[in-house]
Parts: C-alpha cells; sequence; structure tokens
C-alpha cells in the first residue's frame, strides 16, 4: 500500500487515525521524541540500587516455604521419573498417561509459583491491573494450582497401579502445597483466564 516506503508503512499501521481534510499530522518520529521530552536516563546509582532491590527479592522469595516447597517437589519428582522413565508404568496405560501429565508439569509448578511470588512482591496494591482478582500473580497462581491438582491425581494413580510408596508421597507432598497456596492466594481460582474460561472477566 506505500510502495516499499517503510516509514509511510509504519505510520499508517500504528500512527493515529488520518482525518480527511484535516491538519497534517506529525510523523511518527516526532511524536515519540515529544513523549520523551524531559526523560532522563537513570543514573548508575539509580541502576544499582535497582539491581540490589531485585537481588535482595528473588534471595528472599527463593526462602518462601511455597518456593522450598514446589522446588523440592520438583527435584523429588524428577529423581523418580528418571529411575522409572526406561520402561512402562503399568500395561493398561492408565499409568503412561499420568506419567505423561507428571513429566509436563513437573517444573511448571514451580516456576508459575515463584511468578506468583514474584509478581505480587513487585506490585502488592496491583496499581498496573484492573482488579484484586485479575492480576498476573493470581493468573500465575491459578495455572499453579490447575498443574498441582492434576498431577496429583496423576501420582496417585500410579501409586495404586505400582504400589509406589515414593508415588504416593509426592501426591501427599502436592496436596499439602495446594493448600497452602489457596491460603497464600485465596482468590487465585476466581482469575479469568481470556480464551480458557468461559465466564467474563470479574473486576473486583
Amino acid at each position: 500500500m506505500c510502495d516499499g516506503d517503510y516509514e509511510a508503512a509504519t505510520e499508517l499501521a500504528i500512527g493515529p487515525a488520518r482525518v480527511p481534510g484535516g491538519q497534517p499530522q506529525k510523523k511518527l518520529a516526532e511524536r515519540m521524541a515529544d513523549a520523551m521530552d524531559g526523560y532522563q536516563e537513570p543514573t548508575a546509582k539509580e541502576l544499582e540500587d535497582i539491581g540490589r532491590e531485585e537481588d535482595e527479592r528473588r534471595e528472599r522469595l527463593r526462602r518462601h516455604p511455597l518456593a522450598e516447597m514446589s522446588y523440592d517437589y520438583s527435584v523429588a519428582g524428577d529423581r523418580w521419573v528418571e529411575r522409572h522413565e526406561s520402561g512402562n508404568v503399568d500395561e493398561g496405560g492408565s499409568g503412561n498417561e499420568a506419567l505423561e501429565v507428571i513429566r509436563w508439569d513437573l517444573f511448571l509448578i514451580h516456576v508459575k509459583i515463584m511468578r506468583a511470588l514474584h509478581g505480587r512482591d513487585e506490585d502488592p496494591k496491583g496499581r498496573f491491573w484492573k482488579g484484586r482478582v485479575q492480576n498476573d500473580w493470581n493468573g500465575s497462581a491459578k495455572v499453579s494450582l490447575i498443574s498441582i491438582d492434576r498431577s496429583e491425581r496423576a501420582w496417585r494413580t500410579i501409586a495404586a497401579t505400582r504400589h509406589d510408596e515414593g508415588a504416593m508421597a509426592l501426591a501427599d507432598n502436592l496436596a499439602a502445597l495446594r493448600e497452602g497456596m489457596r491460603r497464600e492466594f485465596p482468590r487465585a481460582m476466581d482469575f479469568r483466564r481470556p480464551g480458557f474460561d468461559d465466564a467474563s472477566p470479574r473486576r473486583g
């Protein structure tokens, strides 16, 4: 549409709508310069303070009970899988399907829990989100809870088919982790995932 003119194509794609007969509008580069007017690069000390704050947050949250519990689960679960992945879990196939669920969620649970903890710690009042429910940390916590539930069921399936005490212990570990997450993020399951949850988003 713009005959290879990149600047004109960019303007057409992301620039404001043009008004026929109206005054010519500033080019994108000029508008960006206006928006940056008065902006100052952070000083070396400010960058150092930000880095120190992030390091302190990372270390503090690493010691959070839910962070430690989910990390321990991922390590123990991975060791169990490594010992058993060379053969079929059971002849009927239900155990094999359960093992696939466990593999899929094994590290996702810890990652999503850490994201929930970090997100809430960085923005506890939800200033950058629409409400107390529809925010990043509740969304991450909900995903972790869904993974915890299905992984717990999978471990109990394996424990029943193999009479495996280790699998049962891992299922119990996830049950305790779920209760801890529900206490820490009591409204997580109210979060509505766009494209996954049918109800319209709640505000609150």
